[in-house]
């Protein structure tokens, strides 16, 4: 369950009501329904959270959502329109950024499931951010006429729109790489339900810094008698910018040796990672160009 303000998980229980259990979409190389939901309902919790809403928050249209999703699954004879993974990701990004299913944020939402579906492929942008961010504005604004390899596929294809997705795929070909997945990127907020599940928390920030505690029960009545109480040892404390920053890798490293939640303790990185929210750690990652996006 998604972490959430109040008003906006509303919102987007309603949504995920609309959908129902079945998502059709999601599968080996494709993002389903839900997916995509995650990721507008959270940046709409990000942004909110930083106190600069949505014009509207949620789906403007259901149906525009679903053939937003569906391109990835076209075919014709048995044979898949978009057979790659690149087309894939480029087809969906595609369809999000110019069928503006969302009330708002249609382009940060097609950003953040892009890199998410990246991701899933185990792939990651070679560009800076910044490039990546005026790539979608490009895609957007229908100004790819610029790329002399999007004039040559222009030429070639009938539909324009076509044209458009076979370059984003070409693009993102010649612009990722694959992941090095040795180490995790986390945000405070997954930090915190990581460490929740093995007995930690992080609570009180102040002045850029929160208490890393552990959570002990006893008893109520000298420690022996009564019913049982939880009670918080602090443990460390920890350099803390807010809920949505990625927690460095040294901060992790203290975390862990000060929880003794490490390897040579039986808790190797995997076990420890295991519950963190890809989309939520993408939202930090690349909150300069979500920001930037809103006013494009």
């Amino acid at each position: 369950m998604l972490e959430l303000t109040a008003s906006i998980n509303e919102s987007y229980q309603r949504s995920l009501d609309l959908v129902g259990d079945d998502d059709p979409y999601s599968g080996p190389g494709f993002l389903g329904i839900k997916d995509v939901l995650k990721a507008h309902y959270l940046i709409a919790d990000h942004f909110y959270a930083q106190g600069s809403g949505l014009g509207g928050i949620g789906p403007k249209s259901m149906d525009l959502l679903h053939s937003a999703l569906f391109r990835q699954h076209i075919s014709y004879g048995g044979k898949q329109k978009w057979p790659t993974k690149y087309d894939t990701c480029a087809t969906l990004f595609y369809g999000l950024i110019k069928d503006h299913p969302f009330h708002d944020a249609n382009k940060r939402t097609a950003f953040l499931s892009l890199v998410y579906h990246l991701e899933t492929l185990g792939l990651c942008p070679t560009i800076n951010q910044k490039d990546l961010e005026n790539f979608a504005v490009d895609v957007a604004d229908s100004n790819l006429v610029k790329f002399k390899r999007y004039k040559e596929l222009a030429n070639k294809c009938a539909d324009k729109s076509d044209a458009e997705v076979f370059y984003i795929a070409h693009f993102l070909k010649k612009h990722t790489r694959s992941i090095d997945k040795r180490f995790y990127t986390v945000t405070y907020r997954e930090l915190k339900s990581i460490l929740n599940r093995f007995g930690y928390n992080i609570q009180n920030p102040q002045r850029n810094f929160i208490d890393l505690v552990r959570i002990k029960e006893r008893r109520k009545i000298f420690g022996i008698f009564g019913e049982k109480e939880s009670v918080d040892v602090k443990v460390a404390k920890i350099g803390f910018p807010s809920w949505t920053s990625q927690v460095s890798k040294g901060t992790i490293r203290t975390v862990r040796k000060a929880t003794q939640l490490t390897h040579d303790k039986g808790v190797d990185s995997q076990t420890f990672f295991k519950d963190a929210d890809p989309i939520s750690i993408l939202i930090s990652r690349y909150q300069e160009p979500l920001r930037h996006l809103a006013d494009r």
